[in-house]
């Protein structure tokens, strides 16, 4: 377990340093070009990527994923390092491109570490456990990261601030040193094989699909719920920025929140009631998003922050658990193609409701969507219904008048 926290702890110093990027690369921009659709443009250009996720996935099956996720953390630290450079000598179309690259490294580092590492690190019966507190510590990291990034972006400027982020992915490729080595690799299959096998596991599984499906559902309203209530606080609710900060970190903290109590939550038989139990309390917040008033849709956003933790946490624990370690990366690279492929599309949603006036009219399609993806996962899902017990024998018509549970 000593690796498992080493592994924890530099990620979430790696997270935290994320949001130094996050801040400091578009506002680097709108200080070099005085315009903000090159801001809009940069976080686009680091979310593309993750549609080559199928195809990187069976990379990271094919190889030592030790150095495969110090890889992808060391082109990501250096593609940071290298976007004030870029801007210093006016060179701001160069950034896109590496911007690219970079979130192609985050896909390999991502996947990499958190279904091929990860679950090394820990014995199988307390991968709950673990995975509660990895996404607790990121999301933590995630809360502290914003004021830490501010502050820094404010005293020295956006340049040095990212050269501090990527130092921060040096020290989490270094912690490669202290895991154990991986098992031996074994025959090498064609890339194109693997693929291909990797998609017929997926299509093999209905409860795989249903739990892209589900997530991908929430994720196509609730992606791009956090700017939206930023951008609604400032210019409908007249809040200012402290106090929307203070809002999105409560947000934050009741994420962690959930992700630290999702294994807490009983678990009758398979996995499946505790993801069901989490989106049900994500569609509960949705459903109070819609009252009108701005203290209430704040509240709402937390216990949908809550419930997204511990849907974050559960979610990953199953996978580690269903799908082979020798899958893992194909499997889950597809997965993660469609969960994250639905923010684009919920920013344009959002975006197009949020200057309509009214929480109902503003936050419906994330009600609706959450709302939809618990359905998908609950009705109809086998693995959720009671043990039935042993019939009694009966003679055929009284067994042919009983109805169907």
């Amino acid at each position: 377990m000593k690796s498992f926290w080493l592994l924890t702890g530099a990620t979430a110093v790696s997270t935290a340093g994320n949001t130094f990027l996050y801040l400091a690369v578009p506002w680097a921009l709108v200080e070099s070009t005085h315009s903000t659709l090159p801001a809009v443009l940069s976080l686009a250009a680091q979310t593309v990527p993750y549609l080559a996720a199928p195809f990187l996935g069976a990379a990271i099956d094919r190889y030592d994923r030790r150095l495969l996720f110090a890889a992808g953390e060391v082109v990501q630290g250096v593609c940071v390092a290298l976007i004030p450079l870029l801007l210093a000598v006016h060179a701001v179309a160069a950034v896109f491109p590496v911007l690219f690259v970079m979130g192609l490294a985050k896909v390999v580092s991502d996947v990499a570490g958190d279904y091929g590492l990860l679950p090394a690190l820990v014995p199988r019966e307390r991968l709950d456990q673990a995975s509660g507190w990895f996404n607790s510590a990121q999301l933590t990291a995630r809360f502290a990261g914003p004021a830490l990034a501010g502050a820094v972006i404010a005293g020295v400027g956006p340049g040095p601030a990212l050269e501090i982020d990527a130092a921060t992915f040096l020290l989490t490729a270094l912690t490669v040193l202290f895991m154990p080595a991986p098992e031996p690799a074994g025959p090498r299959t064609a890339l194109g094989a693997m693929l291909r096998e990797g998609a017929a596991y997926f299509r093999s599984r209905p409860d795989l699909q249903r739990l892209t499906l589900a997530v991908a559902l929430y994720n196509l309203g609730a992606g791009a719920l956090e700017p939206t209530l930023l951008t609604v606080g400032a210019t409908q609710w007249h809040w200012s920025s402290s106090a929307l900060g203070a809002a999105v970190s409560c947000g934050a903290v009741a994420a962690a929140a959930g992700a630290w109590l999702s294994p807490k939550v009983p678990a009758p038989g398979r996995r499946h009631h505790r993801i069901a139990f989490w989106l049900a309390v994500a569609a509960l917040g949705s459903l109070v998003l819609l009252v009108s008033a701005p203290l209430a849709v704040v509240a709402g956003f937390c216990v949908l922050c809550l419930g997204e933790g511990g849907v974050n946490a559960t979610t990953m624990a199953y996978r580690q658990r269903e799908i082979p370690r020798e899958l893992a990366g194909r499997v889950n690279a597809v997965i993660r193609t469609f969960m994250t492929g639905a923010v684009p599309v919920s920013a344009l949603l959002l975006g197009l409701t949020a200057n309509l006036t009214g929480s109902v009219r503003i936050f419906l399609p994330v009600t609706a969507t959450a709302l939809l993806g618990a359905l998908v996962w609950t009705v109809r899902n086998p693995a959720l219904r009671p043990a039935s017990r042993p019939a009694p024998v009966t003679p055929p018509l009284a067994m042919a008048e009983e109805r169907p549970v």
